[in-house]
């Protein structure tokens, strides 16, 4: 028997101490996908030595504008101290100095990278680590962080930064030079920094002027978010653009369980989930015929299994449950 349909946004018809408990449980479920400290890149990006690379040139704009067409890396000089691992640590220390940016001509993305071998090296390792990610997950983390908010919580002496957009990127051998071309990934869709928004949220801050205007036009989310920094201490807004590996699923899954709340605790699963015997649901609500492990091949044909990975019987029994829209 499959379950009763749940539709619209209607609250769940439960006591009210139960619904404050379900809204409790969700918002601990809610609570936990999140990391708000140090470790989470979307709110504390740092560049590494082998896996960051900051743009340094053309502007935001301009690299925006030109990832459609794809944007070569310009080329760096070789050096006699090309491969000493002291100098290449003394170019980090210092992104922004033009004397630290080599000798390079026009046409392609200035980076930090003074050597052919450390930006040759951290693009092969973006390329190899997000197509990994992409291809065992499903997961793209590949991006580029647009525009940077340094910010701080009262009292903090600390800074840390966070991009404001997230761009979604790739990276495709050139046929013709074997070089790394910059493209914008398919499939993908550029976003606002989550994390960033769940962060201000918690700090007491209203960060929808930012997140209101469309992700495509830089100038007016930039804008919304220098507004927002002159309000708070020790706050500011860089026009910066950064290459790494983001993850963002996990805040996205958070806003997706915010901005639906009503719905999920209208659905009788979840209640079952979270209150058990308390959930106060019919008793034939949420029953069930499993398939049978002997006959899962007819009742779901293995090449038209939804699965990215292999699964035994007892695995098909679920998706086929789920497919059908029966509770687990």
């Amino acid at each position: 028997m499959t379950p009763r349909p749940v539709t619209g946004a209607a609250r769940p018809r439960i006591s009210e101490p139960g619904l404050d408990r379900l809204k409790t449980v969700l918002g601990g479920w809610r609570g936990s996908l999140l990391d708000m400290g140090g470790r989470n890149r979307l709110l504390n990006f740092r560049h590494t030595r082998t896996a960051t690379l900051e743009i340094t040139s053309p502007d935001a704009a301009a690299v925006l504008h030109g990832l459609a067409r794809g944007w070569d890396f310009a080329l760096l000089e070789e050096r006699e101290d090309d491969g000493d691992d002291g100098h290449e640590e003394a170019a980090q220390e210092a992104l922004f100095l033009p004397e630290n940016r080599g000798a390079i001509p026009t046409g392609g993305l200035i980076t930090q990278k003074t050597r052919p071998t450390a930006l040759h090296g951290a693009l092969r390792l973006l390329r190899n680590k997000s197509s990994q990610m992409y291809n065992d997950y499903g997961l793209w983390v590949l991006w580029l962080g647009v525009g940077m908010l340094d910010w701080r919580e009262v009292g903090a002496q600390e800074t840390s930064s966070a991009p404001l957009l997230l761009v979604p990127v790739e990276l495709r051998r050139d046929g013709r030079t074997g070089q790394a071309r910059l493209y914008p990934a398919e499939g993908q869709e550029p976003v606002h920094n989550p994390a960033l928004e769940v962060k201000c949220d918690r700090l007491g801050i209203d960060w929808s002027p930012v997140t209101s205007n469309d992700v495509a036009e830089l100038g007016p989310v930039l804008t919304a978010a220098r507004h927002i920094a002159d309000g708070q201490e020790g706050w500011s807004v860089d026009e910066r653009v950064v290459l790494g590996l983001f993850a963002s699923y996990k805040e996205a899954v958070y806003q997706d369980l915010q901005q639906n709340e009503d719905r999920i605790l209208a659905h009788p699963l979840v209640r079952a989930v979270a209150l058990g015997p308390d959930a106060e649901l019919p008793p034939d609500a949420i029953e069930f015929e499993p398939p049978e492990l002997d006959c899962i091949d007819e009742v779901q044909l293995p090449e038209r299994t939804p699965l990215v990975l292999n699964a035994d019987a007892s695995q098909r029994q679920c998706v086929a449950a789920a497919s059908t829209g029966a509770p687990l």
